[in-house]
């Protein structure tokens, strides 16, 4: 986002005409060219690290008051139009706590690195597993100055020490300090979000790694798993890295769906013969390891029906079932069809 798109954004937001004004008093951005910078406007200050950078002028002209989620919208907007105007020095870490913390993730790993050793140093964040990144999906609808709302409300209120980190493809990031369990935090998340009017389509979240002085890792990681658990809701509530285990290899897949016949002829015959039935027996009998009680117990059928299925299989299929290698492969192929149909690959 820049300068414009922050103003037009707010503009937006609060259904009221928008400037922002120079200390030199110079319009820098304005919402529409007929946007007055009259005497009726509330001023807010865009503060950087040693003092205001610019302003807002909030047309006051017959407008309505200000609630408390206009003003959440307006800190938002103040933040990302300080990260705009600031001068800092690339691979400097931040004047500020904020500064540093919102420099976690930026795009040049030389003022992430520096930005990282400052947070440790201050105390900020922890090197090692008490420091969990999380990343949480939301509708694309949401504007990025509700995502940057969002997410400074969430650190402001939530139970464990969480600061916001930054939003960048209607993902909302947030680095949390202790040790607190994924499930109670991300149903704490859910509500609030809900309560506050913004959808969260899925969390993910990754620990970070002692021994690298980045945090973009395990923000790349937690992303990942936030992408694997709305494409796939039945890993839900599951929502770490670490929890996903197979699913993280899947996804990292590069190969085309294309190339489906070659990585497993077994899977490529049950998908494109559009038998939903056989593919589900294999898929559940191999999720049972073979077991047949346990396979019939999941697909609620008799072990004489599960074994008529079997036998009637394509041969290409019964040929990699008495198969340990295309055994597997099949298994693992047919988890990747899923997670690609998911995922709209396919």
């Amino acid at each position: 986002m820049n300068l414009q798109q922050v103003t037009e954004e707010l503009a937006t937001e609060l259904a009221r005409p928008v400037l922002v004004i120079g200390l030199d008093e110079s319009r820098l951005a304005s919402s529409s060219p007929s946007a007055s910078d009259g005497s009726n406007h509330v001023v807010v200050p865009i503060r950087g690290g040693s003092g205001p950078l610019a302003f807002f002028w909030l047309d006051a002209e017959g407008q309505p008051p200000l609630s408390a989620s206009d003003f959440s919208l307006i800190d938002a907007g103040a933040g990302i139009a300080r990260d705009l105007l600031s001068d800092d020095p690339a691979g400097r870490p931040g004047s500020t706590r904020e500064l540093t913390m919102a420099q976690l993730l930026d795009d040049d790993p030389a003022v992430r690195r520096a930005a990282f050793a400052a947070a440790v140093a201050h105390r900020w964040i922890d090197r090692g597993g008490r420091t969990v990144v999380r990343a949480l999906l939301v509708d694309q609808a949401v504007s990025g100055l509700q995502q940057v709302s969002l997410g400074r409300h969430l650190a402001a209120r939530t139970p464990s020490h969480t600061t916001f980190l930054r939003e960048r493809d209607s993902v909302v990031y947030l680095v949390t300090r202790d040790g607190r369990s994924d499930p109670e935090l991300n149903r704490w998340i859910r509500e609030e979000s809900s309560r506050v009017g913004v959808s969260v389509v899925a969390i993910g979240s990754a620990h970070h790694d002692p021994a690298s002085d980045d945090l973009a890792e395990a923000a790349a990681e937690a992303r990942i798993a936030a992408d694997l658990t709305a494409a796939l809701p039945e890993l839900q509530p599951a929502s770490s890295i670490e929890d996903l285990g197979g699913w993280v290899m899947l996804q990292s897949v590069s190969a085309s769906p294309r190339r489906l016949a070659d990585i497993s002829p077994a899977a490529d015959t049950l998908c494109r013969a559009g038998d939903a039935l056989q593919r589900q027996t294999i898929e559940t009998y191999l999720d049972a390891g073979g077991q047949a009680r346990t396979a019939c117990e999941r697909l609620h059928i008799h072990r004489t029906t599960l074994y008529y299925r079997l036998d009637n299989m394509p041969e290409v299929v019964k040929d990699a079932l008495a198969d340990g290698m295309k055994r597997s492969t099949l298994h693992l192929a047919l988890k990747l069809i899923r997670y690609w149909e998911a995922s709209g690959a396919i």
